[in-house]
């Protein structure tokens, strides 16, 4: 019988909301942001059979990386069965290097590749130049979804086409949120993902997917479970 799956989530934070987002009966999948958190997210992971571990430079922190950073990464990545991410891009600030970012995107899209490992990407008012960089790399054959999906329900679709898993999170329960709640209609059953990111219960965010999509938790539970298996097929046995 399946259990719940958690597609995007962080390292629990003691005596907060994330760590009480991250206990529960479910697999779930804990994404490293920097180089501070790397070895943490293998530790925990190694702690509890329930994570699949994800090692990336989050675009918050690209500037800020040190210069091997790369080099640390690439080789912690063919040492463990871990994926990449979480990484992207975010245009939202406008003093933020946008040319910098691609270029720490581009890299790990391309360790991705090479390693034949699912990556975990961040997207936030990038849309366009985001389709453009997978277009150009190509999408990862290990798997590839965008966490805390807040785009279109026309990005939706042309995400959807390229292979792409579109992972939705607790916005859903925000009724100011209509953009998301649209965009969750439209993506195909095949490429749909539930998450936590680390601050919500999983199960209200089941709840309110299958409130938006007129069907069952039971049902949305096996759909995600089912797509998470595939999506991250390389770190799961």
């Amino acid at each position: 019988m399946p259990i719940p799956f958690d597609a995007h989530s962080h390292l629990p934070e003691v005596g907060g909301l994330e760590e009480s987002a991250g206990r529960g009966d479910h697999l779930r999948v804990v994404c490293g942001t920097c180089e501070a958190d790397w070895e943490a997210v293998l530790a925990h992971a190694a702690g509890d059979g329930r994570v699949i571990p994800m090692l990336g430079l989050h675009p918050w922190f690209a500037d800020e990386a040190s210069s091997t950073w790369a080099v640390r990464l690439e080789s912690l990545l063919r040492a463990h069965p871990v994926g990449v991410g979480e990484c992207g891009l975010d245009f939202a600030r406008k003093d933020g290097d946008q040319t910098g970012q691609e270029a720490v995107f581009r890299l790990q899209l391309r360790l991705a590749h090479v390693l034949h490992r699912p990556v975990a990407i961040h997207a936030v008012r990038a849309w366009g130049g985001l389709i453009g960089l997978l277009r150009e790399e190509g999408v990862p054959a290990g798997g590839a979804l965008i966490h805390a999906y807040s785009g279109s329900p026309e990005t939706a679709r042309q995400l959807q086409a390229m292979g792409v898993f579109l992972s939705f999170s607790g916005d859903l329960l925000d009724p100011g949120r209509a953009k998301v709640r649209e965009s969750l209609k439209a993506v195909a059953p095949r490429h749909l993902l539930l998450e936590t990111d680390g601050t919500v219960d999983l199960k209200d965010v089941i709840e309110a997917a299958a409130r938006i999509r007129g069907a069952t938790m039971a049902e949305l539970e096996v759909l995600t479970w089912e797509n998470g298996r595939r999506c991250f097929k390389e770190l799961l046995g």
